[in-house]
């Protein structure tokens, strides 16, 4: 106490320090502008132009086709024709159609439809289902045959939910 009373009357009094809070402040208003500055650069020089509408909506119409209705048939397990007689083969069978009403007059055709699947794979052996090929095969057999039934309705695809050969 003394010695700052004594510098204050010597006329030597240091300068207080000055805040650095001014400092921070032009500091972090530096920061702002140059990156204000360079998102403004960016977007206006560096950045890609935005796609026009019109190919917005030429892409949205080519989108994938959707999924049509799907009617499940009852699961089958039907005797393979092997010599033998003990092979059996269990599937579920999926039908994508075009409609709703397509669906609707499909499911009233249901017995007809159950009745060609199991007369063709009781006629199959072990063999002809087992390979992927015979799979492929049953599939397109079943697809030509149902397509028949349910004229002029159209079966978009077949799928099978359920393969199981015992």
């Amino acid at each position: 106490m003394a010695d700052v009373d004594a510098k204050a009357a010597d006329g030597t009094e240091q300068p207080k320090k000055k805040s650095k809070t001014m400092l921070f402040i032009i500091l972090g208003s530096a920061i702002l502008l140059l990156g204000g500055g360079g998102f403004f650069a960016y977007t206006k020089f560096l950045a890609p132009p935005p796609t026009p509408v019109e190919e917005l909506i030429d892409q949205k119409t080519e989108l994938p086709p959707t999924v049509g209705e799907i009617v499940t048939l009852d699961p089958f397990v039907v005797n393979l024709a092997d010599p033998k007689g003990n092979r059996y083969l269990k599937m579920t069978i999926s039908m994508e159609l075009e409609s709703l009403e397509a669906s609707e007059r499909t499911q009233k055709l249901a017995p007809k439809l159950r009745d060609i699947v199991i007369m063709m794979l009781t006629s199959l052996s072990f063999e002809e289902v087992m390979t992927p090929e015979g799979k492929l095969r049953i599939r397109d057999e079943l697809l030509e045959r149902f397509s028949r039934v349910t004229k002029p309705d159209k079966i978009k695809n077949i799928y099978f939910s359920e393969f199981v050969v015992q």
